[in-house]
């Protein structure tokens, strides 16, 4: 039996590897009509067992546009995982040789996916699947869906539009996929997501696909709306995925502070932060848990943006009783690289937001390397990330990978 379970939780990684998300903890800078916005996606994947019919996959294309798929095979077990993990491999594949090649085209990815699918279904298997294309710079939304539920877009004035499927599930005997267009310019906010989380039941045994739509429209954020899928069905009856977009600005209200790159700089900003988070009424244990974070945070910026020292190096200095010696040098050296902070407070309904952005002038990483949290999350170590996981609701870096945006309600969610 301990051999099953290895040889399961290896396939279960195997889906997950093959699964392709450009955006792993990332959000989008974007600038438009001189205001600055933030683009924020996140994926919630949660197989209901360790074979999986859901699949999905995020992208982003040389030119900036986000290309992804939410797709569910019919059936459970080994032939639908089967066939998820085939579509996922061919659809990422392709992705990956027209950008090689030229430009990614949606049109020519739907065709070859069609193609695809009429060699390699059964004559009683169906596909369904979701393919868009958004492109944030032109603010449109190009779409197949194919036999999905329906999609949420809410508009800046809180309407919310229920976005029906356009074509149905894909078979042997499809003969053409349908591309529709979409404005997003009044978008704020938009919902994709499996019927594993429509037709999961609630305590009175209706479907969730009959108050999912509100729940989006309340939900302030990713978090949010989690939360609310976690206290009405819990794990689900299926397979649970679902793609939430957010776009937003940053409140003016928001301070800024901008510091020296030295340690006493970063002692005198906490104080500041602690101050206003008491003039907040915000709880001592949700304030000591946001300055605790911010204090780690700020080091890092500190030491590994500002300074360039990396954890290698960091380890070696310590072992050998040089690290002060080393800080107080490089704090001489560097101190004129700001470090900077800007937070605040989102109010929404019952519950508070607070959140805080603290960039460095440093070279950043790859964060790719946060699809370990996902994978393989026991190899992902480190005491900022363990302490963010922890203590925090969500963060996001920016693609550099120099920022980070870390995100704690204040208020807890209310029953529903």
């Amino acid at each position: 039996m301990l051999h099953v379970k290895e040889d399961l939780d290896k396939a279960f990684n195997k889906e997950l590897f093959v699964i392709k998300n450009d955006l792993y903890y990332q959000q989008i800078d974007l600038h438009k009509n001189g205001k600055k916005e933030l683009l924020r996606v996140d994926i919630s994947y949660k197989p209901h067992s360790t074979l999986s019919g859901d699949t999905y996959s995020l992208r982003k294309t040389k030119d900036g546009r986000l290309v992804g798929f939410i797709a569910d095979a019919m059936g459970k077990g080994i032939t639908a995982a089967l066939t998820a993990m085939a579509t996922t491999r061919f659809l990422n594949y392709f992705f990956d040789e027209m950008e090689e090649d030229s430009a990614f085209h949606l049109e020519i990815w739907t065709k070859k996916l069609l193609k695809f699918m009429q060699t390699n279904l059964f004559d009683e298997e169906i596909l369904s699947v979701l393919l868009m294309e958004y492109d944030v710079h032109t603010s449109t939304l190009k779409y197949a869906s194919c036999g999905m539920p329906p999609f949420f877009m809410m508009e800046e004035n809180q309407a919310c539009q229920s976005i029906r499927s356009n074509n149905p599930p894909l078979s042997i005997f499809t003969e053409s996929i349908r591309i529709d267009t979409l404005s997003t310019h009044a978008i704020v906010k938009m919902l994709c997501y499996s019927d594993g989380l429509s037709e999961s039941l609630l305590n009175d045994e209706k479907a969730y696909a009959s108050c999912v739509k509100q729940d989006f429209i309340e939900a302030f954020c990713v978090k949010e709306f989690h939360d609310k899928v976690n206290t009405r069905i819990g794990k689900g009856d299926d397979d649970l995925t679902y793609i939430f977009i957010q776009r937003l600005e940053v409140p003016k209200a928001f301070k800024t502070l901008r510091i020296e790159s030295t340690y006493e700089a970063i002692d005198q900003a906490l104080m500041v932060v602690a101050d206003d988070l008491k003039r907040a009424a915000i709880d001592p244990k949700t304030s000591s848990q946001i300055l605790l974070t911010c204090s780690e945070l700020l080091l890092n910026a500190l030491e590994h943006g500002s300074f360039g020292v990396d954890k290698m190096r960091k380890n070696y200095l310590i072992e050998h009783n040089l690290f002060d010696d080393e800080m107080q040098r490089l704090e001489a050296l560097h101190r004129r690289k700001k470090i900077k902070i800007v937070y605040g407070l989102f109010l929404n309904g019952n519950r508070e937001l607070f959140e805080a952005t603290i960039s460095d002038q440093g070279e950043g990483f790859d964060t790719m390397v946060l699809k370990n949290i996902v994978i393989n999350p026991h190899k992902l170590n480190g005491r900022g990330f363990v302490i963010i996981r922890k203590l925090l609701d969500h963060f996001y870096f920016n693609k550099k990978g120099n920022a980070i945006t870390i995100q704690k309600f204040i208020t807890p969610s209310r029953e529903l």
